[in-house]
């Protein structure tokens, strides 16, 4: 019989194995018994076909949902087809298959949609493979094959929805806990003694009433009002102590919703690669650089004679750029500027000698780094470079818009810094160009035993 699981997820075929899948596909198609000549027809004719050749061609129509995954996996690995394994995996699971051939056709379509760079669909299957079907997380997390979709937004979004995983509501609480890991037993502890002390202070008054009404069985009147004003007194401090705690602690989740929204803003890497900032955190200090053209070229420019130390430091600029709005405005210097840009995203550009020399000697031990192609989590030392290009640019615009309502800056400047922090923290923003003195006076270098012990820790906007 030919096996029907994923090498990788067991169920009740657990002695069953697969050779091969759409990426690496569930189903070998080594063992399926001979069709008859002409009962299987190509699917699809190839890209350079037209069209008209590919529909004289029939669709192949399976027999069952077995049927359809075997073929789909076939086509796939003979004939490259991605586009009818598709087709023929979601057709297989409109055709009642039992709970092994849902769990392979739903992760093999997510590996063959990846293929097809649908990160969103991809993603969505794989978490139903997982959420309906009990696929372990820890296939599609060391499947080479879906190594790109990883990187992707959409795959950390749909992590979230993966039974066991965490929301981005729990990573919030427990991102703005690691930042002051004493509060919330504070908070504990106060709420605990505010109502002991709410307790005995109505105890108190009791026993005041009591002696207020005289008899021989009253309280002491002095003593009633001693315990009442050390009770009153001691609900105040602790309410105090609580609301602020509490008040913070809501400040703070604020902030790291901000942070957390900020996190999945996206970086254009070229090559087809785009990766959320989170995937930066622990390796790169971004300093984002927004406002008009003019403003936010002259400010990287400014970084020239620091360049050397800010790069120590783990620096890299995102610009975020505000064009302006009139319809016949033309800039005169957009060639010449876009040619400036592409330079400076090799790290070049300057017009100093001095600086362009000390570039030149950076971007040598960079390509020393990039030969030994290190990896720190997913992220290549080629990918920390000095200016790092925004994707999906209105997305980073709402965010800078935000921040700055958020963080009081004025409305009326469009031209702001924002920088943040190794762990993805905002440490401190404003109007006009970077201080980029500075930043090297109060960043750590990378390899500093500060930068592993305190980068992040200090007054959060």
């Amino acid at each position: 019989m030919t096996p029907l699981l994923h090498q990788h997820a067991r169920g009740a075929l657990a002695t069953k194995r697969l050779a091969m899948r759409a990426c690496r596909p569930c189903f070998t198609a080594s063992r399926v018994a001979p069709r008859a000549a002409g009962l299987f027809v190509v699917a699809r004719a190839s890209k350079s076909a037209s069209p008209a050749s590919s529909s004289s061609k029939p669709l192949y129509q399976p027999t069952s949902a077995r049927d359809a995954i075997e073929t789909a996996t076939r086509v796939f690995k003979e004939q490259k087809d991605v586009d009818e394994a598709v087709r023929l995996y979601r057709l297989s699971l409109d055709m009642k298959p039992n709970e092994d051939e849902a769990r392979a056709a739903l992760y093999n379509l997510g590996c063959a949609l990846a293929k097809q760079k649908k990160w969103a669909e991809a993603s969505e299957s794989i978490v139903r493979a997982i959420n309906d079907y009990k696929l372990k997380l820890a296939v599609a997390l060391k499947d080479d094959d879906l190594k790109q979709l990883r990187e992707r937004r959409e795959w950390m979004d749909a992590l979230a929805r993966v039974k066991g995983g965490i929301s981005r509501g729990t990573k919030v609480d427990l991102r703005t806990e690691a930042k002051a890991p004493f509060r919330l037993p504070r908070i504990i502890l106060f709420s605990g003694l505010l109502g002991s002390a709410a307790i005995g202070l109505v105890i108190i008054i009791g026993r005041l009433v009591k002696s207020i009404a005289g008899g021989p069985d009253a309280p002491d009147l002095t003593e009633s009002l001693t315990n009442l004003g050390v009770n009153t007194v001691a609900v105040a401090v602790l309410s105090y102590l609580l609301y602020r705690d509490v008040s913070q602690k809501q400040e703070a989740v604020r902030i790291t919703t901000r942070e957390e929204v900020m996190g999945r803003l996206q970086i254009d890497l070229g090559s087809d690669r785009v990766l959320p900032l989170l995937k930066f955190r622990g390796q790169v200090r971004p300093v984002i650089v927004a406002g008009t053209r003019a403003f936010v070229e002259k400010a990287i420019k400014e970084a020239d004679s620091q360049y050397i130390n800010l790069r120590d430091r783990a620096v890299s600029v995102i610009p975020v750029i505000f064009e302006s709005s009139g319809p016949t405005e033309v800039d005169p210097e957009d060639k010449l500027r876009a040619l400036k840009k592409e330079f400076q995203k090799e790290g070049r550009g300057f017009d100093d000698t001095v600086a362009a020399a000390k570039k030149a000697a950076a971007e040598a031990a960079e390509a020393k780094a990039r030969s030994r192609a290190t990896v720190l989590g997913g992220l290549l030392d080629a990918d920390k470079r000095w200016r790092l290009e925004p994707y999906a640019v209105d997305e980073w615009k709402a965010w800078v818009l935000e921040q700055k309502e958020f963080a009081g800056l004025s409305a009326s400047e469009p031209n702001c810094y924002i920088q943040v922090q190794l762990d993805g923290t905002v440490r401190s923003s404003g109007v006009g160009s970077p201080p980029w003195r500075q930043l090297v006076d109060e960043l750590p270098l990378l390899s500093d035993f500060r930068t592993r012990l305190m980068d992040g820790v200090g007054p959060q906007e």
